[in-house]
């Protein structure tokens, strides 16, 4: 989720540059196609330019969180995005460059106006082909999660109807300029239209349609537990596992890559703030605990009190990223696509190597 996903901004640490190596070829799935693993790449970062080249062998594609749709009509740069620089850097490192763009100005009402008529469609299409363009980049990553914050089933409906044609509209242009076109949703279940986290309604997004439309459609498998639920794994082994048997459901899985956090949540009662698994691994040694790694979850977890309040803390290890990787694979996933960089222990691109191999 947009809100929760910069939430993470608060704990941030940065990336050590490694020397740059070669990029490898691409794994395989365990149906034979290729699997290939992408990363997003936040503009409040300045370390993720230099965490992705240091691991352009087990990488595939650099997700450039660096846009916003602030309205219809505008598409801005985030204050603080790289420059052509790190674009080429990139480059050079064998890494396909897509421009993520989230949208920030096209809250539900706003959604359904934009995209429900055929002018203001266009327009928005148009000033998104021409970011790629001017960019020189692979394509367009659409991570347009305000418009899923309803609680009414019939805003959400509309703007699922609207949003679905506007992915049409927006892929099929993207690739009659030669240009991918990837689409970043909520995690589903089920086929309802229920209020997921206090506040959002993933069915705002129709995995059918957009699938169908797009080359890749990313489904964003964390963020299970947060304020509404009260502590719990960010992203629990057998919850990931409905999450793809849904997605399954609805489409090819070799269209479909499945998003794996590398952060955590250190959750007090109901609230909750996300923290970098540095950060998770920093607080357990400062109150003078041990995280364990939860079997059935598959995640690390540990507890503390501080001013009398106790807290739980769930986050990603290289174990746990590794289960999700191979999980995606075996399921006969596109790809596994990582929130975000430098948010990772350093052992965990070593154990997605593992992974890979």
């Amino acid at each position: 989720m947009l809100g929760l996903r910069t939430a993470v901004v608060a704990a941030l640490i940065g990336a050590v540059p490694f020397a740059p190596v070669p990029a490898a070829s691409p794994s395989v799935a365990a149906d034979g196609a290729p699997f290939s693993d992408s990363i997003w790449l936040p503009y409040w970062l300045p370390g993720a330019v230099a965490d992705v080249t240091a691991n352009a062998d087990v990488l595939h594609t650099a997700s450039l969180f660096w846009w916003d749709a602030a309205s219809c009509s505008s598409i801005r740069r985030e204050p603080g995005a790289g420059g052509r620089a790190d674009v080429n850097r990139l480059r050079a490192h064998g890494l396909e460059v897509m421009a993520t763009v989230v949208g920030s100005g096209l809250p539900p009402r706003a959604a359904i106006r934009c995209f429900s008529h055929r002018h203001s469609r266009r327009v928005q299409v148009r000033r998104l082909v021409a970011l790629a363009d001017r960019g020189h980049y692979a394509g367009v990553d659409i991570d347009y999660e305000t418009l899923a914050h309803t609680k009414k089933p019939s805003v959400a409906l509309q703007v699922r109807s609207a949003f679905t044609e506007f992915v049409a509209d927006l892929c099929h242009s993207l690739r009659s300029h030669s240009m991918k076109c990837d689409i970043t949703v909520m995690p589903r279940v089920d086929d309802s239209t229920r209020v997921w986290l206090g506040r959002v309604t993933p069915g705002v997004y129709d995995y059918a349609s957009i699938a169908a439309a797009a080359d890749r459609m990313r489904v964003m498998a964390y963020d299970q537990h947060s304020h509404q639920f009260g502590p719990g794994p960010v992203a629990g082994y057998p919850w990931v596992k409905r999450v793809i048997t849904y997605a399954a459901g609805k489409t090819s899985l070799v269209k479909v890559e499945l998003g794996i956090p590398l952060y955590g949540r250190d959750f007090a009662g109901h609230d909750s703030v996300a923290v970098t698994s540095n950060a998770a691994l920093a607080l357990a040694r400062r109150h003078g605990v041990r995280p364990r790694f939860d079997p059935v979850q598959r995640e690390m977890t540990f507890q503390y009190r501080r001013n009398g309040v106790r807290h739980t803390v769930w986050f990603s290890n290289a174990k746990a990223v590794a289960a999700r990787t191979r999980l995606a694979a075996a399921s006969g996933m596109a790809g596994a696509a990582y929130w975000a960089a430098t948010y990772e222990l350093p052992s965990t691109w070593k154990a997605v190597r593992r992974t890979a191999r």
